[in-house]
């Protein structure tokens, strides 16, 4: 890919992850001087969103704080290169390892100071990333949402229904396929029918953030996931089975203490196996309320900010 101009303040990048493109927002400090080498920040954004969205919000706030900061659209998803809307967490891990390699090679980044963090389910694949490649120095974990394969079954009578119904996906999203088509459902239930379909308490929630005329609701994200892969998804991917394997480096995690499941959340952030760590809990805030709220968001960022800086060229 040739060469792209990068100046100080937002720019609209492009990375190759896996053979596709993918578009990106990067923003570099305003004060910025030629020659410098600052640390960077990758963000990996939520569940079906895209970066013009918190992800993009938490991008530009940590640029004001002295990094050099990514958020990307993943394969499929807004202006990005891919089958439309399939959030496989497996290829967006991979996603968010290549945009690593992306920044690493802008003279503008200090590449031994590359840390990552993810807002909502991308919490979970920022901190599996982390796990996978020793160039990410530390990883924040910012409103998580981690509970998906706990939740669905719950939702839907049971594990066993669920695999039934995801092998039933697979098949169908493979036969229409074969004549150039996606199956779709929407993800969040902003139409009365759509209420109709059984729902995660998440879903509920993001009528907050996603519905029309509020913060989420942005032209290049689409209220639909590809039923492609949704058993990677629902059922494959578990977050839990990375905190083991996160080691010899800092975490932080921030979650609101109106959240869900934050018994989970207290869980997964004392399994993560390193001693190096810091929690946060924003007092009197919803899940939602951490993606565009400046008064949860800013002290969020100081917090991450400072514990980062604590381990640069450390």
């Amino acid at each position: 890919m040739k060469e792209q101009n990068v100046n100080p303040g937002k720019n609209k990048v492009l990375f190759q992850s896996d053979g596709k493109k993918l578009a990106a927002f990067l923003f570099v400090p305003s004060d910025y001087k030629e020659g410098e080498k600052r640390p960077a920040v990758v963000i990996t954004r939520p569940a079906s969103g895209v970066k013009e969205q918190t992800a993009g919000l938490y991008a530009q706030k940590f640029s004001e704080k002295g990094f050099v900061a990514i958020t990307f659209d993943p394969k499929g998803y807004g202006e990005s290169e891919g089958k439309p809307q399939v959030e496989d967490p497996f290829s967006i891990i991979s996603d968010t390892l290549n945009a690593v390699t992306f920044v690493e090679s802008l003279p503008q980044v200090d590449k031994d100071n590359i840390f990552n963090a993810g807002v909502c389910m991308g919490a979970g694949y920022a901190t599996a990333a982390s796990t996978q490649d020793k160039r990410i120095k530390g990883t924040a974990a910012i409103s998580p949402y981690l509970t998906i394969h706990i939740d669905y079954p719950k939702a839907y009578g049971g594990k066993s229904v669920v695999r039934i119904m995801m092998a039933f996906f697979k098949s169908f999203s493979f036969l229409l396929g074969l004549v150039g088509l996606d199956a779709y459902l929407p993800l969040v239930p902003i139409k009365s029918w759509m209420r109709l379909i059984p729902a995660i308490p998440v879903q509920h929630g993001m009528m907050l953030y996603y519905a029309p005329g509020t913060p989420g609701d942005v032209p290049n994200w689409k209220n639909k996931i590809n039923l492609a892969k949704t058993d990677n998804f629902i059922l494959r991917y578990n977050p839990f089975d990375f905190t083991s394997r996160f080691r010899d480096k800092p975490f932080f995690m921030a979650y609101a203490d109106g959240g869900y499941s934050t018994d989970l959340l207290q869980k997964f952030y004392n399994d993560i196996s390193v001693d190096d760590k810091e929690l946060f809990v924003a007092k009197n805030a919803t899940h939602f309320d951490l993606y565009y709220k400046p008064e949860f968001i800013d002290p969020i960022v100081e917090k991450v900010t400072a514990f980062f800086k604590k381990h640069i060229n450390a």
